[in-house]
Parts: C-alpha cells; structure tokens; sequence
C-alpha cells in the first residue's frame, strides 16, 4: 500500500531512503493525481483538482513492501501559476531529474487525446541519456469510443516514442499491467532507456 511520505521544494527536504524511485511526469492536466490513487487503490492518496497546475512541489510516496517509492512532479504546460513560480517549479524538477541518484525509472504521462510535444521527447530523451527506463502511459481512454481509442492508440505507438500503455483511472483498466512495470523499473530489469 502507498503511503504519503511528504513533499519537498529542495533537495534538502528529499526523504533518506534508499527506496529505488519512479518519477511520474506529464502534463498538468494528464491525470497524475488520478493514476497514482488508482494504482494505490485509494481516492484520498494524491490530491485531485479541476483546476491544472496543482501540483508545486514534489511529492514522495512508498510502497515498502514492494521496495519502491513513486514521485509526483508537477506538471507543465497547462499550469496555472505565475511565471516566476513556473519557473521555480521548472527548477526544482529538472534538479530532482539531473541529481537523484534514487532516480531508476519514468512514467511519462499523456492524455490518450493529445498528441506528443517537444516536452514529452525531451523526458524520453533525458531518460535514455540517464540509463533509466521509461513507460509511456496514455491516460483517460474511457472518454474515448473503441473505433477512436483504436486510432488514437495506433497513432501514439506511430510515433517517435513507441509503445503507450493504455490506462483509465475511472474503469482501473491497465492498472496490473502499470504495476508490473513500475516493479521492473525499480529493479532496474527493463532495458536501459527503453520502454516497456
């Protein structure tokens, strides 16, 4: 079961452990929040809001059991926060993705209805160029119908970062499949700036 481990702004304020750590990355308005509670299998773990951007620090959460700890950056993009605090947030989580050396995976977060962008192609290179593994998750495929969702899903694995799991929050589909891959990453038994 994840537990909430606190936040922080500043390495400094970064847990000590040695617990192997999964960034979640994405847009703000990807469903991070929704995807960490239903891999939790709870509604109140990571905060859920309407409003993008929520987000400002990072957030630390174990699975002690399993060995690992998830991290829920704040999104881009979409945020709505001043420029100065964009900024300060653009600070903190390339400092967390250059320095942590807990750092063993990504999971690069993406509505099923977007299209990927130059931020999305940048984490996926930062990850190949670090040695750690990437999984790319197409999130909110329940708004979709199956004709669309076929498409869309075809569309995405076209592109230049490969392969999408499909993942609903709402319905729990790709939840199991998501695990498994967060455990390998952990363990560092997926190939090197691969995917899944």
């Amino acid at each position: 079961m994840f537990e909430y481990q606190g936040s922080a702004a500043h390495p400094r304020e970064y847990p000590v452990w040695d617990l192997p750590e999964i960034a979640i990355v994405g847009r703000s308005n990807a469903g991070k929040s929704s995807l960490l509670n239903c891999l939790a299998g709870r509604h109140d773990l990571a905060r859920v809001s309407k409003t993008p951007g929520r987000t400002q620090r990072l957030h630390f959460f174990a699975e002690r059991s399993a060995s690992l700890a998830i991290v829920d950056l704040p999104g881009y993009g979409f945020a709505r926060v001043s420029k100065p605090q964009r900024a300060r947030l653009a600070v903190a989580v390339e400092r967390y993705l250059r320095e942590r050396t807990l750092l063993r995976g990504l999971l690069l977060i993406l509505d099923v209805r977007r299209a990927p962008q130059e931020d999305e192609e940048m984490l996926a290179e930062f990850g190949a160029s670090r040695g750690i593994g990437l999984v790319c998750v197409a999130t909110k495929v329940d708004k979709l119908g199956h004709g669309e969702r076929i498409r869309r899903l075809r569309d995405l694995e076209r592109g230049a970062l490969g392969r999408w799991l499909p993942f609903s929050a709402v319905s729990g589909e790709g939840r199991e499949a998501l695990a498994q891959a967060i455990v390998l990453l952990a363990r560092g038994q997926m190939e090197k700036g691969g995917k899944v």
